[in-house]
């Protein structure tokens, strides 16, 4: 499939964009796909500060479930975990392989969701449809009611049950 933007190379990426009018594909190849993200990028440089400060509060947050005796390294860049915990950045790509289960434990002290799910296909059955938004509705009410957003949580119960009949009638 051919580029979107260049109409001349072959693409090598491909996205869903959603916006207020619809859903759109949208094909790049390399060049082209690396100019748009240079520019759509740029203005997200000062939230990198951000993020790597909610890095290091999780690790803070969750310092007591990691032994400092048995720190580990990665083989490539030589960055220890100790100094992840305390930079909140990794040193380098490599660094997502040696350290994946320590991070995923903080995670889970956190109960965020690791659960990847994929995108469900427009010809899907109806059924995966229903559960995922079922599955949906049950995160966001369960969110809410751990927020002690009540208000929400009874407009989420609400459409589930709404969801469900539906789906009985």
């Amino acid at each position: 499939m051919l580029c979107d933007v260049c109409k001349e190379r072959e693409s090598v990426i491909s996205y869903t964009r959603i916006k207020d009018d619809g859903i759109e594909e949208v094909h790049l190849c390399e060049v082209c796909a690396e100019e748009k993200f240079k520019r759509d990028f740029k203005g997200y440089q000062n939230i990198i500060p951000q993020l790597e400060n909610a890095l290091k509060n999780i690790f803070q947050f969750t310092a007591n479930s990691y032994n400092e005796e048995d720190d580990i390294s990665c083989e490539y860049c030589g960055r220890s975990f100790r100094e992840l915990k305390s930079k909140g950045t990794l040193g380098c790509p490599k660094c997502y392989d040696s350290f994946g289960d320590e991070i995923k434990k903080y995670l889970n002290a956190l109960n965020i969701n690791l659960k990847y799910r994929g995108k469900i296909p427009k010809n899907a059955e109806s059924y995966l449809v229903y559960n995922r938004k079922l599955e949906d509705l049950k995160e966001k009410l369960d969110l809410a009611i751990n927020l002690e957003e009540y208000e929400k949580a009874a407009e989420i119960r609400d459409e589930i049950k709404k969801l469900k009949e539906d789906v009985s009638v």
